[in-house]
């Protein structure tokens, strides 16, 4: 899942994509048909649903949401009612300066599935005091920090997506 506006075209969504064939896990991206969020997100949870439904048509035996930002958003609220294997979110934009997310906050805490959330250290969107704050009371939740990243990951994209990719592995083998 995309950022806020991106398509599946978006280049953290493409690199994403590369490093789980890396690992054998087939990727299927996808990108929301809305360029501007619904106010309860239903339409978004709608598609999400959709695409994660298809895939029970295939020989799909595990199942992960991975979302970038904005899709993470998303993905974490579907994990909380309907949890996949595995949930990864790769920059969660969990509490702004000034606009906090409660609902955000309470799904990222019902999460039932084993999830990972990539995070830079210093992501204003997303401090990493808030969601180790929600880790600590969820045991599912585990949090791989890349230092000196912003909310983009820059120059350290690359490893926080290869750790997110061996993480997948690990977790949907066992």
């Amino acid at each position: 899942m995309p950022g806020y506006g991106g398509s599946a075209d978006q280049p953290i969504v493409r690199a994403m994509a590369a490093q789980l064939k890396s690992v054998d896990i087939a990727p299927r991206s996808m990108a929301f048909s809305r360029k501007k969020p619904a106010g309860d997100f239903t339409p978004e949870l709608d598609e999400l649903r959709r695409v994660r439904d298809s895939l029970s048509t295939r020989d799909v035996t595990k199942l992960a949401l991975v979302g970038r930002s904005f899709g993470g958003r998303i993905c974490t609220r579907l994990a909380a009612i309907e949890p996949p294997d595995a949930l990864v979110v790769l920059g969660h934009p969990i509490s702004p300066p000034g606009h906090p997310r409660p609902d955000d906050e309470a799904a990222l805490a019902a999460v039932k599935c084993p999830t990972l959330i990539v995070q830079g250290d210093r992501d204003r969107l997303g401090p990493v005091a808030v969601l180790r704050d929600i880790a600590a009371a969820n045991t599912r939740i585990e949090i791989f920090v890349l230092a000196d990243a912003g909310h983009q990951f820059g120059a350290r994209q690359a490893e926080g997506l290869r750790h997110a990719a061996e993480w997948l592995v690990t977790t949907l083998e066992a």
